[in-house]
């Protein structure tokens, strides 16, 4: 028999379990563990181990959950595995480039799938627009509790709030819808503030959105998608974080319900945000050097699913600015429900509908065919397609060609704020790409469905 440590309130207990059968989910050794209930002081994880999040597994405040390079936690599925970090609370996973930490799913090789588990929920203190003590989506807090509650609470809003650090960190196969506009993401953020460090992150088959935000301040680098059901980047609820290089790869035959999109921006549907923690303002999310590989580069037209939308939705007094970025392949390139938004110098290609739409009261910017460019051959981008008149969803193409006439002609956002990087091109990446931001590298992986994740044996 074999002994697990069960970690509950910060106390310590044993069970037991001796399956072995590589169809069946992987099971409790002494060699995993199990993370479950309320974590109430300060717990460093060890690498050497595995972890199993069993349940809705709540941070309390004043606790920190240290999770080291190189660690793996699945999320049990018959629980609904969710690892929930309180505001006041903190979390430290700081991978690396070689070693990341990696979420996953509880399932064997071969049989993973999206909806596997629940996901990673940060919260803080930083301004939301829905309130002072809302709970996030996907958690019932009892009264009085904590638990799943962000925003300022009684005091100012503090959009320097800091949450800790996620660094070169894998999140495979989260989300559980609940009901319809009641999901988990694969990340969820709630009024997280500025002081958090998120950066070099990759979603990989997500149930509902890879990235979800509501409110908050808290600013990224390097963040991929890929292969997600929902929204990429949802931005609600007043959040104004800044993102600079983001790659999104949608997979032509997946795509939700509910309308599929590269971006979903909402503010809230108030002409004038409320006031919460002394702070008001409607999301103004800043997006950067981002490349969104839409489905119709992978299959033909006929062929993507219907659920596929815009690549980019703006709506509910949103005043998103999105810049410098490569966006193809969706059905239509833009639709433009709220009338703030700003979308300049950006390039457009291989979208059904190049133009972009408007919803009710709103209207299409004049100079937007000026302000960006919409170009009429991909492959001067990207280069030669790879089977035939598509690119290779297996093998999408990372670069931009030699000869694209992109590789120059961005704006310098540095000029004027310094956590945008001044980079020459275009989308996520140029003709050549920097160690540690290319798909070659250690913590990115594009087949976590067979992915050995297996203690060595010694």
């Amino acid at each position: 028999m074999l002994a697990v440590m069960v970690v509950a309130l910060g106390v310590f207990a044993l069970s037991s379990c001796d399956e072995d059968d590589d169809e069946t989910p992987v099971e409790p050794t002494d060699e995993l563990v199990v993370l479950e209930g309320n974590i109430t002081t300060s717990q460093t994880l060890d690498a050497e181990k595995r972890y199993l999040i069993r349940g809705k597994v709540y941070v309390q405040a004043g606790a920190t959950l240290t999770i080291p390079a190189g660690t793996i936690l699945f999320g049990e599925k018959d629980s609904d595995g969710t690892l929930i970090i309180n505001r006041g609370a903190s979390i430290d996973a700081r991978g690396t480039a070689a070693e990341p930490i990696i979420f996953t799913s509880q399932a064997p090789a071969g049989f993973r799938n999206r909806g596997d588990w629940g996901g990673l929920v940060i919260l803080g203190r930083a301004y939301n627009s829905n309130g002072a003590t809302s709970t996030i989506e996907g958690i019932t807090a009892a009264a009085g509790s904590e638990n799943g509650v962000y925003g300022p609470g009684a005091g100012n809003a503090a959009d320097n709030d800091n949450s800790g650090f996620l660094q070169y960190v894998r999140i495979e196969f989260a989300g559980i819808a609940l009901s319809q506009d009641n999901e988990l993401n694969s990340l969820t953020m709630g009024s997280v503030g500025s002081g958090t460090t998120i950066d070099h992150i990759m979603v990989s088959y997500g149930n509902d959105d890879a990235y979800e935000w509501f409110g908050g301040s808290v600013n990224h680098k390097y963040l991929i998608a890929f292969s997600t059901i929902d929204d990429d980047f949802d931005t609600d609820r007043g959040y104004n974080g800044k993102i600079q290089y983001g790659a999104v790869l949608r997979d032509p035959l997946i795509a939700d319900f509910s309308g599929a999109r590269a971006w979903e921006s909402s503010s809230n549907s108030n002409a004038v945000a409320p006031t919460v923690g002394g702070i008001a303002r409607h999301s103004k999310p800043k997006f950067s050097h981002v490349t969104v590989w839409g489905p119709i580069l992978f299959r033909a037209t006929a062929q993507v699913n219907a659920f596929y939308r815009a690549a980019l939705e703006i709506n509910t007094s949103s005043e998103i600015e999105v810049r410098n970025s490569i966006i193809t392949g969706f059905p239509t390139s833009v639709n433009f429900a709220a009338s703030n938004a700003v979308v300049t110098n950006n390039v457009f290609a291989a979208n059904t509908a190049q133009t972009p739409t408007a919803g009710s009261g709103a209207t299409v910017p004049a100079d937007f065919a000026t302000a960006n460019t919409l170009e009429a051959t991909v492959t001067n981008i990207f280069g030669a397609f790879s089977s035939g008149s598509i690119y290779n969803f297996a093998s999408p193409p990372v670069l931009q060609s030699a000869t694209s006439p992109y590789l120059t002609g961005a704006v310098n956002l540095n000029a004027t704020d310094s956590f945008f990087d001044n980079v020459p091109h275009y989308g996520a990446f140029g003709s050549s790409a920097p160690a540690g931001w290319n798909f070659s590298a250690a913590w990115v992986n594009f087949d976590p469905i067979n992915a050995d994740y297996e203690l060595e044996e010694d």
